[in-house]
């Protein structure tokens, strides 16, 4: 059943998403319109892109995005945590407030109602909404993006596949989300419903994530699309590997 939780769950998630980080940086330093940049994206690799356009040095370039990237990964944890901790300390303590305020996080840094537009991709908050079931899920995400990514080379569909990977780990495992019993009382939300949680939650980022790729795939079926050569990484050549 949809409680009133869930609906500001979403509004809250939605807006917290929307925040166009990587926008307000560049307008703000560099007086430019990232959309108008590399891959038009307004996120931390098109941060780079952009400090990178206006001849700023190299680490500089690298340490705004990556800075950019984590602010985007703590709006989808933190509008997880808020809907969680504003369920249970005020309302109807509804555990499945998180799965709705995640994907909406998501939502509104894909689609931010602030630029009228197209936002970002999604990635960097949706690892932030891992973070929140496990923080493990992070070097876990890396791990399996890097193997899928080696083999497949595109981008697009290496989230896809990483992405359900993730989703079958939590299906079958659960044990890996125990941290989240912290939040919640064991006698009235088992373990198992956690699971069934992260689960929702993962399908319905994959689902929002997928509404940014649809260009990306057009540019693999028609060739246009370049492919990922990740192992240049160890090579000091981390503009090359992600191109």
């Amino acid at each position: 059943m949809i409680t009133t939780d869930v609906i500001w769950a979403v509004a809250l998630g939605y807006l917290l998403g929307s925040i166009p980080i990587a926008w307000l940086v560049v307008k703000l330093w560099l007086k430019i319109d990232i959309r108008t940049i590399g891959s038009k994206n307004v996120g931390g690799r098109n941060v780079i892109r952009a400090f990178q356009s206006q001849g700023k040095p190299k680490g500089l370039a690298y340490t705004v995005g990556i800075i950019e990237a984590i602010l985007d990964m703590l709006k989808g944890f933190f509008a997880m945590w808020l809907a969680i901790w504003i369920s249970f300390a005020f309302s109807q303590a509804d555990p499945w407030v998180i799965a709705f305020a995640g994907p909406a996080a998501i939502l509104g840094h894909n689609w931010p109602i602030w630029l009228w537009g197209p936002g970002g991709k999604g990635v960097a908050s949706t690892l932030g909404s891992l973070a929140f079931f496990n923080p493990v899920f992070i070097p876990i995400w890396i791990l399996v993006y890097f193997v899928f990514g080696s083999a497949i080379m595109y981008s697009a569909i290496t989230y896809l596949v990483t992405f359900v990977v993730m989703g079958v780990v939590l299906l079958f495992w659960p044990w890996i989300v125990s941290p989240m019993l912290a939040y919640f009382n064991p006698a009235t939300t088992p373990l198992s419903e956690i699971g069934w949680i992260a689960f929702a939650t993962m399908v319905a980022i994959t689902l929002v994530v997928l509404s940014r790729q649809a260009e990306n795939f057009r540019k693999i079926k028609s060739g246009e699309a370049k492919k990922m050569k990740l192992w240049k990484i160890f090579k000091g050549k981390a503009d090359e590997a992600l191109k």
